[in-house]
Order: C-alpha cells, then sequence, then structure tokens
C-alpha cells in the first residue's frame, strides 16, 4: 500500500548524494498527506519540485548577480555562524558578495565566521514580499489551526552563504528550506538524540571532515542534499546541520 512505498523511502541512496530521508513529489503531495504523515508525527521530509514553478521569478531576482546589482549598497547585519549566532557585523552587500568564497569554514572557528542569513532577513522585505510563501505553509491552506505556535503567521529567513558554508547543529521550531541557487546538505538527529561529538563554535564542514568518517552506523545523521525547487521539512527540536554547496542562496519559513 502507499503508506508500506513511503516507509521503503527511508534510508535510500540516490546515484550521487546520499538521502536518507522520505522523499516526495512536491508536485503531487497534499497538504492534508503532508500533516498527517509528516508534521503531525515531527518526521522530516523533501519535496522534490515542490516549488520549480511557484518560484522560477523569484529565483531569478535572487541569483548573486541579481542581488548584486540590486541590493550591492544595502548595509547587511552578519551573524556569527556558531551554534549560538551571537555574534554581530555589518557591511555592504556589494562587499560581502565579494568575500564570501574566500572564507575557510574548514578551519577557521565558527564564531570568527560571519554571514548573512537568519532573523536579519528583515533586511531584504522589499524583495521577500515577492516570495511565494510555500503552500503547505500557507495559513490560508486551513492546516495551521490546532496548536498554539500555528496562531502565528509563518515568518521568512533570507541567507547568502558561499561553499562549505553553514551553522553546526542547533535547534528550534519546525518549517521548511528552500535554496534558490547553489544546494545544500542537511544533517539532522531526531530527538531527543544529540549529535556524536559536535562542537558549538566549530563549523559543520569541519565536523563533516573530522567527526563524520568515523561514526559507527548508528551515530549517522539523517541526512540529504537539497536543490533550487525542492522544499525540505524540519521538525521542530531535531538537531540540524547544514553545509551549502557552492554559493547558495535560501530561504526558510518557519511555522
Amino acid at each position: 500500500d502507499s503508506s508500506a512505498s513511503r516507509t521503503t523511502r527511508w534510508r535510500k541512496r540516490m546515484p550521487t548524494e546520499l538521502c536518507n530521508l522520505p522523499v516526495e513529489d512536491g508536485r503531487r503531495l497534499s497538504v492534508r498527506e503532508f500533516r498527517r504523515l509528516y508534521r503531525e508525527p515531527n518526521r522530516p521530509v523533501v519535496m522534490r519540485n515542490a516549488t520549480s514553478n511557484t518560484n522560477a521569478a523569484f529565483r531569478a531576482l535572487a541569483s548573486p548577480r541579481a542581488l548584486t546589482a540590486a541590493y550591492g549598497n544595502r548595509m547587511l547585519t552578519l551573524s556569527s555562524a556558531n551554534s549560538y549566532s551571537y555574534g554581530r557585523r555589518k557591511q555592504r552587500l556589494s562587499e560581502y558578495m565579494q568575500q564570501i568564497d574566500n572564507v575557510d569554514w574548514r578551519n577557521t572557528p565558527s564564531d570568527q565566521i560571519f554571514y548573512f542569513f537568519g532573523e536579519h532577513a528583515g533586511l531584504m522585505d522589499d524583495l521577500l514580499e515577492k516570495y511565494a510563501i510555500p503552500g503547505f505553509a500557507n495559513a490560508d491552506s486551513a492546516f495551521l489551526h490546532e496548536e498554539a505556535c500555528d496562531a502565528r503567521p509563518p515568518a521568512l529567513s533570507f541567507g547568502i552563504a558561499g561553499n562549505d558554508s553553514g551553522v553546526p547543529f542547533h535547534f528550534h521550531n519546525d518549517g521548511f528550506s528552500e535554496v534558490l541557487h547553489g544546494a545544500k546538505r542537511w544533517l539532522l538527529y531526531e530527538e531527543p538524540k544529540i549529535p556524536p561529538r559536535f562542537n558549538p563554535n566549530a563549523t559543520s564542514a569541519r565536523w563533516m571532515q573530522d567527526v563524520y568518517p568515523h561514526l559507527m552506523f548508528w551515530e549517522k545523521p539523517y541526512e540529504c542534499t537539497i536543490h533550487p525547487g525542492d522544499l525540505l521539512y524540519f521538525p521542530k527540536n531535531w538537531y540540524h546541520a547544514i553545509v551549502n554547496c557552492g554559493t547558495t542562496v535560501f530561504v526558510s519559513t518557519f511555522l
């Protein structure tokens, strides 16, 4: 049956990338199915081609070249790249774009690296008003009404980052991750499991280099790489970390 076929999607190896999360066709999965199969049981899912058509125009506006041309003089607030993201630094977008690929994410402590992501997305509200919120997160679809946190409208977070970038393991409420350009390798540990031997001030790329190759089978995370047009649903309170592949532009929708 359909539930059995969905179960077999766990720990499935893709031709060139490991993806041991369930994978759905985002064009066919209904909101009702998403809530029953994934949000209510607090399970992650990758929805391929979920936004291939709905956000095609926005992806053109959010390309690295287009962002530099339209917003190059805008002053950004950057956050430190450690688990707690408490550091802050100001920089113009044009200057930031010139240096993001020069950062050594494998050998620099994450509290000494700053990049644009997270709660400072309000600096780009005039761009994000053109973004189509995923239908699975849209309050108009009437699936956000049962929990207390669902009384809030979804919140958007926008980011631009270089190769090997990404915040180390952390957790928060649930939501969706969409890549507009580049790719994101997601690493997740099911609540209440804590990632083995992770340092909140070491980058995800460093953890992948020093720890990941030596993990026993039962210590390995759930993982999957998402590309433009895909959505990943991350459950609340699951530890997760990201490694961005190439210069990456992304939006997160928090529920």
